[in-house]
């Protein structure tokens, strides 16, 4: 079921992503905080470089924390990118493959993340390189792991 939420709740937030900026700033974080757990830990494929643009370049793995993602999405939505979404998979127990295209203006990039999920919302997101297939795999068993460590701690997901 919480796959099934988060799903909604993603395909909302990236349908903001239109390019016609028509939401406050209340309307924007609150699609924001629907998705993306407080606890969030977001890990690029590489270190993360932020350009003149806006845009983020990543070059050696460095967490980039809720803030500094919701930063950079909110100066994305500010200049007008458009998100579409390629694929949506449920890959394991809360753990789901996104895939999205980003354009803005005159330039285009697709970005892989595999995404651990609890409470509806992603608290693990990690990039994924899609040159290297295995790298799902991996991303799919840090996730149990993940997952097995939510569940000691609770000791029940009732």
């Amino acid at each position: 079921m919480s796959s099934y939420q988060f799903e909604l709740a993603f395909r909302q937030y990236i349908a903001a992503f239109d390019g016609t900026n028509d939401l406050c700033p209340a309307e924007f974080k609150s699609l924001f905080d629907n998705v993306h757990h407080k606890d969030l830990n977001y890990l690029p494929k590489d270190e993360k470089v932020i350009g003149g643009d806006g845009m983020m370049h990543l070059k050696a793995v460095t967490p980039v924390t809720r803030e500094e993602i919701y930063q950079l999405h909110s100066k994305h939505y500010a200049s007008g990118q458009k998100v579409t979404l390629i694929h949506f998979r449920k890959i394991g127990l809360d753990c789901v493959d996104i895939k999205v295209r980003l354009v803005n203006g005159k330039e285009e990039t697709t970005v892989r993340v595999v995404n651990t999920l609890s409470n509806s919302q992603v608290v693990l997101s990690r990039e994924i390189d899609e040159s290297f297939p295995l790298i799902v795999l991996g991303a799919k068993c840090a996730n149990v792991v993940y997952k097995w460590k939510e569940v000691g701690t609770y000791q029940t997901m009732m």
